[in-house]
């Protein structure tokens, strides 16, 4: 068999572009997610858990006990605060007190604690909470006192869980693909034009891309899913989302060239470990966190989740998506002013004057 079209095929750029993603992109997920990930599970002291005592000074005793033994890490405040940080998802549970409940423990008659779960939270943090329940109220009351399990803005259909991965992740990987062609495209219009007038055209593509895409995915949920916030909320948010990633992925070709493919794909690992919806963000290592908070997915899904459940809550990550629209922006015109005008079409045009 003759090896000339393989010669051939190995001095083409794109073929050792493509042999670099076969290689490096396995290699990455393992890296780092095996580094994420590791005894992430061991760690659900970092998992935030309120006490809620309506009780008064009569279960200050009880609470004491409960935020000494669970194994999150627990403090009593009011039912008001608590509340507010459960539909927030800043905490993984809240344990309510109710009234009478010493008297009825002290009389050896059934009662219950009240555990109320935000359905937003990934299952890795639900099943841990609800398994700490039912031992606390084991170690309380034995047969006496029952965990009244109550999960917050549950939905009933499973497809409408997926919708923040849909609407946050999977636009990323919408966008990255589509910005690897338009780097393409880019690259042989500036051969023929100004740098700049080719960049702002291509910025006005952009711009009537990310307002229809959000448009159409948005329409297509909202009409085949139940969600508490409403269609201009979610139409809103995914916007934000979908410019966050177009300038995401347009700076890293900005800056690396046709390089920018393999730094967003690495990206993808990150995104998604982030994302809090296979485990709590907190259980990760605290590096892990912040590099979540500048990626544009990892928000995406955050805020979708959000928004999709309770309705609101979505502010952190509405900031986090803006600054990073802002920055990557800023960074891809930097990029651009530095690089030096190809001059081709201009000796062109002067050969065919001559002639």
């Amino acid at each position: 068999m003759r090896l000339q079209p393989l010669r051939e095929m190995m001095k083409i750029p794109n073929t050792k572009v493509g042999i670099a993603f076969a290689i490096i992109v396995p290699l990455l997920f393992a890296i780092i997610w095996l580094t994420g990930y590791h005894n992430a599970t061991t760690h659900f002291d970092r998992l935030k858990v309120a006490v809620v005592n309506e009780d008064g000074s009569q279960a200050d005793s009880v609470a004491e006990q409960m935020t000494a033994n669970l194994p999150f890490s627990a403090e009593v405040i009011s039912y008001k605060d608590a509340r507010e940080q459960l539909d927030a998802n800043d905490i993984t549970m809240m344990i309510v007190i109710p009234e009478a409940f010493t008297k009825h423990l002290a009389a050896q008659e059934d009662t219950s604690l009240e555990f109320h779960m935000n359905s937003a939270d990934s299952q890795v943090a639900l099943s841990a909470a609800e398994s700490a329940a039912r031992q606390m109220t084991a170690s309380i009351g034995g047969s006496h006192v029952q965990a009244d399990i109550i999960k917050e803005n549950s939905i009933r259909n499973f497809a409408t869980s997926m919708v923040p991965m849909m609407l946050g992740f999977i636009v990323f990987i919408a966008f990255m693909t589509m910005n690897i062609q338009f780097n393409i495209v880019t690259q042989i219009l500036n051969r023929k034009f100004g740098k700049w007038q080719v960049f702002w055209n291509k910025q006005l593509l952009l711009a009537i891309i990310g307002v229809v895409v959000p448009t159409i995915i948005v329409t297509i949920h909202a009409l085949a899913n139940d969600t508490a916030a409403s269609y201009m909320q979610l139409w809103g948010f995914e916007l934000l989302v979908a410019f966050a990633c177009i300038s995401f992925t347009q700076m890293s070709f900005a800056i690396f060239g046709n390089a920018g493919a393999l730094f967003n794909v690495a990206m993808i690992p990150f995104m998604l470990m982030t994302a809090g919806n296979i485990i709590p963000v907190d259980m990760l290592s605290p590096v892990f966190h912040v590099i979540g908070n500048i990626l544009p997915a990892s928000n995406g899904v955050q805020g979708f989740a959000q928004l999709i459940y309770n309705g609101e809550g979505a502010a952190a990550n509405i900031l986090h998506l803006l600054f990073i629209l802002i920055i990557t922006f800023a960074l891809t015109c930097a990029a651009v002013m530095l690089k030096k005008q190809q001059v081709q079409y201009v000796a062109r045009d002067k050969k065919s004057a001559e002639v």
